[in-house]
């Protein structure tokens, strides 16, 4: 072990360097000191002498209510680490390796004269780096009151994020022998699988036998004392128990309660470390197919997507002659796959119906308050965070900076072209949910007029948004990333913060002579009328929002046509 451990810290202290020597570039500088004061006024701040403990506010109210429900919260605790153990097995794996090793790795170390064993003590290793900085950063969050506390909860949390990293790389090794040995693979791991199920079968049985008291429960206090009851006694009191010895080590309160706890969770560590370094899956072929697929996948650009019979699927059929910003939009539609998919979109599904819930419930709608809401939600989504995640623009293509510069068409073309793509699948999904909220704007004691105001112009809002992220790419190409791979680090932090208040600061200045003009024709239709107006004069603000694009889309593009094509290396995260 002592070759590998050497390399483990090679590798910390090699990349630790690299980041400190990136430093030399104003970008990265002038990130790490925004991202370093973000992260001293969010976790380093000092405490004020006021409260109790001298914890900030949210902090010392935290660590107030775990105090206060700490048994609850062990119980909820030990049912969360119960359901990420079934989930583990349950969830399938996307034909991802038992173990993921890097291209270095696999060309230097599997060749090397080193048992299988070794290479998982090795990935186990590794791991801690990840273990001790995520324990560290949530210390820093919760901010205990005392530093013994603080070194309790550290080593609590470490511990158990030691135990959850174990326990799901022994569920990735076993299921790699599962699949590999078919029948005789679960003859030989019959045992974990068996006891898996079992106490899905408790928990299940137990919900279900318990449910009219559960249902009866009439008052919050009293559906949380029966939920305690239920999770403390019985069949499912030892169903979680070793989950409990997990869940119980952070949540200590004095250092005597620690050292009580220690062992049982030590217990569990070294039982999954056991169960970890004994397995005999062979994971060498799929992890070197994995790392190999990775490094072709970041310096090849996606493949798009094919039908069934091998034909390139295309959005709609491109013209002879037209405008060159329609070829443009047509090329990149195409490309829209490599991000957008139906599980993409089901992965926001979750995230509208909470928020669709918590907008329906004040006014008791149902479920059609609960579904315009929904589309409320993916309205404002779509429009302020959309142009954030839709990248099939000139960001994504500024890497091929050579091959852009040779075509013969004006700057100005290509960047509203390249816009064109993300706008047309934004303003798309925008105007479905509106539409959708506008069905439902009586339910939910909206008024229509409004619903179609921002309608109109949400258009403008998108592109503006679109068209200032690519004048930032084309005005400065090394702060923005142009390949798949991304930087990880508190400079690449503080850089990504600058570009997003800078977005909002420019937005909200492009904006005002648009609003102006709106407002003052709203102003003279009341005057004039008695009656706030509000569909008309947000015609009048869309209508100045595309002439703002046009006019915006005409310098980038001009500042484009002067750019040197060295200004952006496609290898730089």
């Amino acid at each position: 072990m002592g070759p590998l451990l050497y390399v483990t810290l090679c590798s910390f202290r090699n990349r630790i360097r690299v980041r400190v020597r990136r430093l030399k570039e104003p970008r990265y500088l002038v990130g790490a000191i925004v991202g370093a004061a973000y992260l001293w006024l969010v976790l380093l701040r000092p405490r004020s002498s006021s409260q109790p403990g001298g914890a900030s506010g949210g902090s010392a109210g935290v660590m107030a209510a775990i105090g206060r429900g700490r048994a609850l919260i062990e119980s909820f605790g030990a049912v969360a680490l119960f359901g990420m153990a079934a989930l583990a097995w349950l969830w399938p794996g996307q034909g991802r390796p038992a173990l993921t090793f890097t291209r270095a790795e696999v060309q230097f170390l599997f060749p090397a004269p080193f048992t299988r064993r070794q290479l998982i003590r090795y990935k186990i290793v590794r791991s801690q780096v990840g273990v001790l900085m995520g324990g560290a950063l949530m210390t820093l969050l919760f901010r205990p009151a005392t530093a013994s506390e603080g070194w309790m909860f550290f080593g609590g949390v470490a511990i158990l994020m030691t135990i959850i990293n174990l326990h799901v790389t022994g569920v990735s090794l076993r299921r790699e022998s599962l699949g590999r040995h078919g029948s005789a693979g679960l003859a030989r791991q019959w045992l974990p699988v068996a006891i898996v199920a079992g106490a899905c079968l408790v928990l299940v049985g137990t919900v279900a036998l318990d449910w009219r008291p559960l249902a009866s429960s009439a008052t919050g206090p009293a559906l949380l004392e029966e939920i305690q009851r239920l999770l403390s006694t019985g069949p499912v009191a030892i169903v979680l128990w070793p989950f409990r010895l997990v869940a119980r080590l952070p949540l200590s309160e004095t250092p005597a309660d620690f050292l009580q706890a220690l062992p049982g969770a030590l217990l569990m560590l070294g039982l999954n470390y056991l169960w970890v370094v004994q397995s005999d899956a062979s994971f060498e072929e799929a992890s070197a197919q994995a790392a190999e697929k990775a490094v072709h996948g970041r310096n090849r650009a996606p493949r798009p997507a094919r039908r069934a019979n091998g034909v390139l699927s295309t959005p709609f059929t491109l013209a002879l002659d037209g405008p060159l910003e329609t070829a443009i939009l047509w090329k990149n539609l195409i490309l829209v796959g490599r991000y957008v998919s139906l599980k993409t979109l089901m992965r926001f599904l979750p995230i509208l119906v909470i928020f669709g819930l918590a907008a329906g419930r004040s006014d008791s709608t149902g479920l059609a308050g609960v579904f315009g809401g929904a589309c409320l939600i993916a309205f404002i989504m779509a429009v302020i965070v959309g142009p954030q995640l839709a990248r099939n623009d000139l960001r994504q293509d500024l890497a091929n900076m050579a091959v852009l510069k040779a075509w013969p068409i004006r700057g100005a073309t290509l960047v509203r072209g390249e816009v064109m793509a993300p706008a047309a699948i934004l303003i798309a999904i925008a105007w479905c949910s509106a539409l959708g909220g506008l069905f439902f704007a009586t339910p939910l004691n909206i008024n229509p007029s409004f619903l179609v105001a921002a309608i109109l112009l949400s258009p403008g809002v998108i592109l503006m948004q679109l068209l200032f992220q690519n004048a930032i790419a084309v005005l400065w190409p090394s702060w923005v990333v142009v390949s798949t791979r991304r930087a990880r680090g508190i400079d690449v932090m503080g850089q990504r913060m600058i570009m997003m208040f800078s977005l909002l600061l420019v937005l909200v200045l492009a904006v005002l002579p648009a609003a102006l003009a709106g407002g003052l024709l709203m102003g003279g239709l009341y005057w004039l009328t008695g009656a706030l107006w509000i569909v008309g004069p947000a015609v009048v603000t869309a209508i100045v929002l595309f002439v703002e694009v046009l006019v915006t889309s005409e310098m980038v593009g001009r500042v484009f046509d002067r750019t040197d094509v060295n200004a952006v290396d496609a290898a730089e995260t």
